[in-house]
């Protein structure tokens, strides 16, 4: 599917008056097909989901207050499609704070839970494969799995700080946003044939509780709750990015998130464009 494509579903489902703003909203995806290996078959520095991370020897395991954080995947940038906005080269490696998910009442909302690492593309040559902390739960461990990508467009969700910057959210103007939500939406889904489990790097995420971005905001911001509807907030919320979205393929991972849930990975676009991956945000949503 081509941009311009697209933007002739939007028109064609009654929104031709935001064609021109929201071209800039769509972005460029890969879906991640997920088949199981075993760590042994997997290269160090391959892209991976699950199995153990291949990290420098002096990088310290990842954890929140007292829990081990578990491993989701690495992503050997030369190996992704190459329009996705992220550095050419070097391994992203994913963590989480999977059991304090499920036993800390303090989770839900703290940007701390997740890790995200970048080994820059001189440093790989001296990465090794980790082993897991005794003290992580064998039930947290995500088992191994290759990766292929399936390169893509993709829109927002029609929950987003997206479409409310051009108008076209819940608060807006309702008939539009039922457009959005029940023309355009399952149309464009039609030409993307997705069905079942939807893992991807980078572009919109595929939601089940509504937007992120404003999270975002508020997790790494300095707003009151008097301020967050006002247009400023809703601008700087769209500067955040999705960057990773893994759903609950429990057969090959061995995890499911929550109630047949995903969870997404955020970044703001300054910290992506400085390779700064120290704020980056998760957040799990279910059914």
């Amino acid at each position: 599917m081509s941009s311009k494509e697209i933007l002739d579903l939007l028109e064609q489902s009654g929104l031709e008056q935001y064609k021109t703003s929201f071209a800039q909203w769509i972005y460029p995806t890969a879906q991640i097909i997920l088949e199981p290996k075993s760590d042994t078959l997997l290269q160090i520095g391959e892209s991976k989901i699950g199995g153990d991370p291949d990290l420098l020897k002096e990088t310290d395991w990842p954890k929140w207050k007292s829990y081990d954080m578990t491993f989701i995947g690495q992503f050997n940038l030369a190996e992704c499609p190459a329009n996705l906005s992220l550095p050419s080269a070097g391994l992203l490696s994913f963590f989480y704070a999977v059991e304090g998910m499920y036993e800390d009442e303090d989770f839900y909302g703290d940007p701390h839970t997740c890790r995200v690492i970048y080994t820059s593309s001189d440093q790989l040559d001296h990465i090794v494969r980790r082993s897991a902390p005794a003290s992580l739960n064998e039930e947290m461990k995500m088992q191994p799995n290759s990766i292929s990508f399936v390169p893509n467009l993709s829109v927002p969700a029609s929950e987003s700080a997206y479409l409310e910057s051009i108008g076209l959210g819940w608060n807006e103007e309702q008939d539009d946003i039922n457009k959005y939500w029940e023309i355009f939406l399952p149309e464009t889904e039609k030409l993307w044939q997705r069905e079942g489990y939807i893992n991807r790097l980078m572009g919109h995420p595929d939601q089940i509780q509504g937007d992120m971005q404003r999270s975002c905001e508020i997790a790494y911001g300095s707003y009151t709750d008097d301020e967050i509807d006002k247009a400023d907030f809703i601008q700087s919320a769209t500067k955040w990015r999705l960057l990773l979205q893994i759903d609950s393929e429990e057969e090959k991972t061995g995890i499911m998130w929550g109630d047949v849930g995903r969870i997404y990975y955020w970044i703001h676009e300054d910290d992506l464009a400085q390779l700064r991956f120290d704020r980056v945000f998760c957040e799990m949503q279910c059914c």
